[in-house]
């Protein structure tokens, strides 16, 4: 078995090879070794970097760029399985959609995966999604966290309206929500009623752990 080291690298290169069998190796020994879900996260986002360069510089396709993703949602499947155990201490429902006219979800998936291998219990529903159905699932599950992504300058508009729709329902002051994507910055906060923004998915794990901790003191 490679050393932890290696392993970090072999991930990284796997993942920019877009190689399945070497991104279920590496990820299968990062595991065995004790790293943390963090550490085997900076290792994939590393890796869709490359890719992302290599897409600009016309040696990708945008297949390639979606399997990267796939890969990538490959690799966190299985690290929440390998910690997934009745005793798990799970931080309870979070709601997580890329919003209507918005079909980007490579993002979305990734932060899905890594918020599961974290012990929230994620409820994903999907892209393109409308408000009435971000309202319905805060009334089914009740989470007390709202992700909404979009990569579209024209999300901001979709995410403004499913805000609205929330709060026309009554749950606003139920959940925290969160926005992310290639379409949000800090600025948006001045122009609709979300909580935060997070600036990638390291950052929208803290956001979460943080709210979630300070709900619980």
């Amino acid at each position: 078995m490679p050393d932890t080291e290696t392993a970090r690298d072999g991930l990284i290169d796997a993942i920019t090879r877009l190689d399945d069998g070497r991104v279920r190796f590496f990820t299968d020994t990062l595991i065995k070794k004790g790293c943390a879900s963090r550490e085997i996260h900076c290792c994939l986002s590393q890796g869709l970097e490359h890719v992302k360069n290599l897409f600009e510089k016309g040696e990708y396709f945008i297949a390639d760029l979606i399997y990267s993703g796939m890969l990538c949602h490959l690799s966190l499947s299985l690290l929440t399985d390998s910690r997934r155990t009745p005793e798990t201490a799970h931080k309870g429902p979070i709601l997580i959609g890329v919003v209507e006219k918005d079909i980007h979800n490579i993002g979305k998936d990734i932060v899905a995966g890594l918020l599961s291998a974290d012990g929230f219990d994620v409820i994903d529903l999907g892209s393109n999604v409308k408000p009435r159905a971000f309202v319905e699932a805060i009334f089914s599950y009740s989470p007390a966290l709202v992700l909404m992504s979009g990569m579209m300058h024209f999300a901001r508009e979709s995410m403004k309206e499913t805000i609205e729709a929330i709060r026309a329902a009554g749950l606003r002051d139920r959940v925290f929500i969160l926005l992310g994507g290639g379409c949000v910055d800090p600025s948006i906060l001045s122009r609709m009623d979300a909580d935060a923004v997070a600036s990638d998915s390291i950052d929208t794990l803290n956001l979460c752990n943080e709210y979630i901790s300070r709900r619980r003191s």
